[in-house]
């Protein structure tokens, strides 16, 4: 197992800040960029830039325009509840970041604008609303997927164009203005190709949803286009079925709706809706990236994680160009991603494409493409007819005996009846071939495929003819699985504990990080390496561990000195080089999350109970004090030279001298309504010293504090 797949191991398995290392030991100690995540560690934008990161280092990692090669580290941050959302995203600025993929969803992106402008690099957003980007005034945001706009004008160009609709009817489910600019884009679409809504309803509340579903089916459109929540988007959806409309429906959360839990896949069944990309593409590019997130995932990947792969495309095209890295991104050139061609210097505004999808629900789930756009026109592919609510295949083979027709986009042929028998190739979709047996309950049909017998499943066909008629096969033997091979005895190294020493590290001080490491396997180890890169200065450690027998445990030290300071988590990887024989068991748990913290020398930390009129002196030197409880106690004073300033997403365990810096510790008084129990102040003391209050209370007039002041 290589040192990335051992990363790739460490990453699904534990949920920290980590790093995603380079395939080769040597480039360990080579310059590396950070790219920001604002997802949960497996969410679909950790997973898409994941993958697409993985295979960059693998591959030697992304070219400088010096030609220096530069691996990329992902560093996620969890959102977490909304009232936590700014604290976390302002965590990223201690990160020397030079991007940030993230949040998933506009009302995040609107609710924390002055946070994510402040981090000061580009901004990249998988996110579709049309108003998003209106009250951004600092040009860092990139969106990487079309615009609801785009989709919008894409699903009219389809329906009144290509299938020649004119009775649509326009529903919107909440009163959200990007629910509302999305109905009216469309709108404005239709219009502009001469068709007005016969009906444009408003269905934010249960009763009028069941109003808008009466006047549906007594003016019975064509087709009906809703725009908004997913709770209503079902029950119009169910409704209208169940009411008898049978026009064809078009929902614009689709594919939120298909990752619902309990929800029939009949129920979604016809159902149309626009997307920036679908996992049943059949192009080159997405076939690999679809394989290749399969199998590290083992999940399907849907639009977001396609849109974050792409944009850690972008990020190293930008990266390979002389130039600012923003203005790389949004003046670059094209780049063709999973999504297709993305190129923000034909856009403008930090859009980079208008790739969309037209979709249909499938009878078992699986999207169908109806049509793709790019460019405002649509792309030269093979769109299938649009068919109606309720399709049927009517097979073109003479009725003479029995045909079937191929459903589904891909079909296997087997050598049997069941999934244990092997598959002999593929059928396409509306592909036709004659029954000449079946099995005695009819479930498999048998056809003559490539010179021999051909099995398929009736239940994913469709038939024509009368399968009674046609002959009893008997089916081949079913095929014996190999035995299970016994396991031979191995040897298995784990690393059991680690800790430093200082602890927390002292700045430009030697440290040593202690790793206790046993074998818990059977067979003796051999020789093996054990080692990290610490950030944040990219400390690449290793250390040779002799031979250890089955259960022998033994301590190895790694070493190094920062120059800065911070709270940081790393992976300690054992076996580095795969030198021992541990099976696959044994190669999966070879990693182990480790934290640490590196700061200044405490000069002095104490507590103080502070009555108006008092002075707290950090340094306890009586040279002169630092801040004053003004004679009210309704704030806080800096006194003399020194300033004051709130850090937020700290506690005084993890703040540390770099946080103190004097570009957000610039204060000279704060408001008592600003310092709520727990509050963390930083402070740049009259004796030149940096330091860190903690607001424990404020009973009556008195202020509770706990401090700590560091050595420069």
């Amino acid at each position: 197992m290589t040192i990335v797949q051992k990363h790739r191991i460490g990453t699904l398995l534990f949920s920290i800040l980590f790093m995603i290392g380079f395939s080769h030991v040597a480039a360990q100690n080579g310059p590396v960029f950070r790219i920001g995540i604002l997802d949960e560690q497996l969410g679909e934008i950790s997973n898409g830039a994941r993958l697409a990161v993985e295979e960059l280092n693998s591959s030697g990692g992304v070219r400088g325009a010096d030609g220096t090669y530069f691996r990329l580290e992902l560093i996620i941050q969890p959102l977490g509840n909304e009232d936590s959302q700014a604290e976390n995203i302002l965590n990223l600025r201690e990160a020397s970041i030079i991007a940030v993929l993230g949040p998933v969803s506009d009302s995040v992106v609107k609710q924390n604008l002055t946070a994510l402008q402040s981090l000061n690099v580009p901004i990249l957003l998988p996110v579709i609303g049309d108003t998003t980007f209106t009250n951004d005034t600092s040009g860092r945001f990139v969106r990487v997927r079309a615009a609801q706009i785009h989709q919008g004008r894409a699903l009219a160009d389809y329906l009144i164009q290509d299938v020649g609709l004119q009775q649509i009817a326009t529903v919107q489910l909440d009163n959200e203005l990007e629910t509302s600019a999305a109905v009216v884009g469309f709108t404005i679409a239709m219009s502009n190709r001469s068709i007005n809504p016969q009906l444009a309803l408003q269905a934010q509340t249960e009763s009028t949803l069941q109003n808008a579903i009466q006047q549906i089916v007594a003016g019975n459109p064509e087709i009906v286009v809703a725009y908004g929540a997913t709770e209503p988007g079902l029950d119009l959806i169910i409704g209208l079925r169940e009411s008898g409309y049978s026009g064809l429906i078009a929902y614009n959360q689709l594919e939120t709706l298909e990752k619902g839990e309990g929800l029939a896949f009949e129920e979604l069944n016809g159902v149309i809706s626009t997307t920036t990309w679908a996992y049943t593409a059949d192009d080159d590019a997405s076939d690999i990236f679809r394989d290749r997130f399969i199998r590290l995932y083992g999940k399907i990947p849907g639009a977001i994680e396609a849109a974050s792969y792409d944009a850690v495309l972008l990020l190293a095209n930008a990266i390979n160009r002389p130039g600012e890295l923003q203005a790389n991104i949004t003046q670059g050139g094209a780049i063709e991603g999973v999504q297709g061609t993305l190129n923000s210097a034909n856009f403008g505004g930090g859009e980079t494409g208008d790739n969309v999808s037209i979709i249909q629900n499938g009878p078992f789930g699986a999207p169908v493409i109806l049509a793709r756009y790019a460019g405002g026109v649509q792309l030269n592919i093979d769109a299938p007819a649009l068919p109606t609510a309720t399709p049927t295949v009517a097979p073109t083979a003479t009725p003479d005996g029995v045909v079937i027709t191929i459903k589904q986009a891909r079909q296997n042929v087997r050598s049997g009846p069941s999934t244990s028998y092997d598959v002999l190739g593929q059928m396409s979709q509306n592909e036709q071939a004659r029954v000449i047996g079946a099995t005695i309950d009819l479930s498999w049909v048998v056809i003559s495929y490539r010179g021999t017998q051909g099995w398929l499943a009736t239940y994913l066909l469709d038939v024509f003819g009368d399968l009674s008629t046609v002959p009893i096969i008997t089916p081949p033997p079913t095929p014996t699985p190999p035995p299970t091979a016994t396991p031979l005895p191995e040897a298995d190294i784990i690393i059991t504990a680690a800790s430093s020493a200082p602890s927390p590290i002292i700045v430009n001080l030697p440290f040593t990080v202690n790793v206790t490491v046993q074998n818990i396997g059977a067979l003796a180890t051999g020789s093996f390496a054990v080692a990290s890169t610490f950030p944040p200065n990219n400390i690449y450690s290793s250390a040779i561990v002799s031979p250890l027998a089955p259960g022998q445990a033994t301590v190895v030290t790694l070493s190094g000195t920062f120059t800065n300071t911070g709270c940081y988590a790393v992976v300690l990887v054992a076996d580095l080089n795969n030198e021992v024989g541990e099976g696959i068991s044994g190669e999966n748990n070879n990693l182990f999350n480790f934290n640490y913290c590196i700061n200044k020398p405490i000069l002095r930390q104490g507590s103080q109970t502070m009555n108006p009129g008092d002075t707290i002196d950090l340094e306890g030197n009586a040279l002169q004090g630092d801040a004053n409880w003004n004679l009210n106690g309704n704030q806080l004073d800096a006194l003399f030279t020194a300033r004051l300033g709130i850090i937020p997403g700290v506690t005084l365990e993890t703040v540390h001298w770099d946080l103190i810096n004097p570009s957000i510790i610039n204060q000279t008084t704060i408001l008592r309504s600003s310092l709520a129990p727990g509050t963390v102040i930083g402070v740049l003391t009259a004796d030149g010293n940096r330091a860190a209050i903690r607001v424990d209370g404020l009973p009556g007039a008195q202020i509770q504090l706990t401090y700590v002041t560091y050595q420069n």
